[in-house]
């Protein structure tokens, strides 16, 4: 005769090996019996008659529950990015769970027993409260807004992993938490359902592999999912260990969304801030505190990746979030070329340079994502004010007939005169005679190509003066700088006379790579060309003789209005320097391939007109 073992007992074996039966929540800090090991513990020496009880229970859901829950009411979960709608997390299993952990109910207020004595407390991160604006929402039912798992729009839904289940076509608490297993994640030990290593929970709703516009997609194979570097505070070791956990929490300390670790642009300090990991990064967060900076760490606020109100007209702000996708950004050091989006801005999102109102999400190139705030926004400072905490702004001629004077996209789109940073450059050979074959970097190396058919960034001329990618030591982008502007290099205005036109002290021309006129120097030889008159006869008259700045007579990214005949080479002179001439005139004239004719008043001297 063969023995057969009931199949109670089969199951009672095949849940032993999962360690979740016949030890199940008996060694959880949910036991909360005298035998427990937990914070909260009672006299009472069983352990599942705290949460179930097989008799006089009252059905919660189907449930057989006796712990009391609370009637108060909850704020649901909402954010820019989320699509689905609020429900109440105090509904449905989550309830259960609430039932102890909003904090309103004492744990041992059950229906069947009455109130058991505990001795002990839940510490505070066990307790969400009642608001869940800082709580990944739960009872809700996934929507497909691009970025989900599509498995969870079946019927019935599935993740892409058996563990993490819908219950009912709902998010839930037990989607992410095993009330009955502490410990299948060592590291978390907070009742997950297997280990989040690698974001292995998180990814199994939220799918990198979705495409674009999606803001995770570029996930897999990015910076920080690729990053070995080990920092403190994270739970797997490597951030590409702790992957999701790096920036984001479930639960998290503070009101921030999407989920934050901490607020804005705290949540990128324990990495990018110089310290705390190995191997150190450079820090990008010190570049904050140069005498120029985006306002990152003194303004509130960062654009919403899934935002349509293009252009930004609301609010003035540039948060890390707003030029870097994190989901996607790549390490330096990939060749590109411009105007292709360098590795760190990969997947950020933009507007067109055509139009100014329309999303690109991502941004194809760079300067679709400085448009955002620097081109059609009307909430940039306008008239000057505003810009004075980066140094002073030239009043330029066509201001006066411009809509909008300080738009860069309609400069760079300029179709008399502009630096090649929209369209490619088009001029050759000798109509450009100071420029060089390459630009130099801050050390004075060989940098990028600027021949024919090329185009030059944004961060070429605006960069931290120390920058990585050009040669420096300290971390590349626009963060900050020891410049005006937040400009790369040295460029010395003229400081205004007290009226236009009138003597003024000019600015020192000192040659090379950090003289005065060092942001040119990186692409023009002003002393072999420049200075030797090669593109304009009095050139070296004006720049040595006159301390003329050339922001006096250049407009460096384009000329908004104005004509081939008087803004050619970009001139558009700085009104607040130089004032019309005695017959009332304000104007420069090509006459020639190297001449013209000056209609103005400049550091005292009338020309009425000079011609060259």
């Amino acid at each position: 005769m063969k023995w057969r073992l009931p199949i109670f007992t089969l199951a009672l074996a095949a849940g032993w090996a999962q360690n979740v039966i016949p030890t199940g929540v008996n060694a959880t800090s949910h036991n909360l019996s005298a035998n427990g090991t937990g914070p909260v513990k009672s006299t009472d020496t069983r352990s599942c008659v705290f949460c179930h009880i097989s008799h006089n229970g009252y059905s919660v859901t189907g449930y057989l529950w006796t712990q009391k829950t609370s009637t108060a009411p909850y704020t649901a979960y909402s954010s820019p990015t989320m699509q689905a709608a609020p429900a109440d997390p105090g509904a449905g299993p989550s309830k259960l769970c609430l039932s102890c952990h909003d904090g309103t109910i004492a744990v041992g207020a059950t229906v069947a027993l009455g109130n058991v004595p505990m001795s002990g407390s839940m510490s505070a991160a066990a307790i969400t409260g009642q608001d869940f604006g800082r709580h990944h929402p739960v009872r809700i039912r996934p929507v497909n807004d691009g970025q989900l798992n599509v498995g969870l729009f079946q019927t019935p839904p599935v993740s892409g992993d058996p563990a993490v289940r819908l219950r009912q076509g709902l998010i839930e608490c037990v989607t992410c938490h095993e009330p009955h297993a502490e410990n299948r994640d060592s590291a978390r030990q907070r009742f997950l359902v297997r280990s989040n290593q690698s974001g292995a929970i998180c990814l199994a709703c939220h799918d990198p592999s979705r495409p674009a516009p999606s803001q995770i997609n570029g996930w897999t194979g990015s910076a920080h999912q690729a990053a070995t570097n080990t920092t403190a505070g994270t739970y797997y070791g490597a951030v590409n260990s702790n992957a999701c956990y790096s920036c984001h929490l479930p639960h998290s300390p503070v009101v921030s969304k999407p989920l934050m670790r901490a607020v804005e642009e705290s949540s990128c300090v324990p990495c990018h801030a110089g310290s705390g990991t190995s191997p150190t990064l450079l820090s990008v967060m010190s570049t904050f505190n140069k005498a120029y900076a985006h306002p990152t760490t003194t303004i509130s606020g960062s654009h919403a990746p899934g935002e349509n109100a293009f252009p930004l007209n609301i609010s003035r702000h540039a948060e890390c979030p707003d030029c870097h996708n994190s989901h996607a950004s790549q390490r330096p050091g990939a060749v590109v070329s411009a105007p292709v989006v360098q590795p760190a801005l990969i997947g950020a999102t933009g507007v067109d340079a055509a139009t100014g109102a329309t999303a690109k999400r991502p941004a194809a190139n760079e300067y679709e994502i400085c448009f955002k705030c620097h081109a059609n926004s009307s909430n940039k400072p306008q008239a000057g004010a505003g810009y004075s905490a980066y140094g002073r702004t030239a009043r330029r001629v066509t201001d006066t007939t411009s809509t909008d004077p300080f738009n860069k996209r309609l400069e760079f789109n300029s179709s008399v005169a502009r630096h090649n940073v929209t369209f490619p450059r088009q001029r050759t050979g000798t109509q450009v005679p100071s420029l060089r074959a390459a630009m130099l970097t801050i050390g004075g190396g060989t940098g990028r190509s600027l021949a024919a058919g090329t185009y030059i960034y944004c961060g070429d001329c605006h960069n931290n003066d120390q920058a990585r990618n050009s040669g420096g030591a300290e971390a590349s982008g626009a963060h900050g700088s020891a410049w005006p502007h937040l400009l790369e290099r040295r460029y010395d205005l003229e400081p205004p006379p007290a009226t236009a036109g009138g003597s003024t002290a000019g600015v020192a021309y000192t040659a090379g790579i950090s003289g005065s006129a060092a942001l040119c120097y990186k692409c023009h030889d002003l002393d072999s060309s420049i200075l030797q008159d090669r593109s304009f006869k009095e050139h070296n008259k004006h720049i040595s003789g006159e301390r003329t700045s050339c922001s006096t007579c250049h407009d460096a990214h384009g000329i908004d209005g104005g004509n081939a005949t008087n803004n050619f080479s970009m001139v558009n002179f700085d009104r607040t320097i130089v004032g019309p001439s005695s017959s009332g005139i304000l104007r420069f004239e090509r006459t020639g391939t190297f001449a013209g004719r000056c209609y103005l008043t400049c550091h005292g001297q009338n020309h009425n007109p000079i011609s060259y």
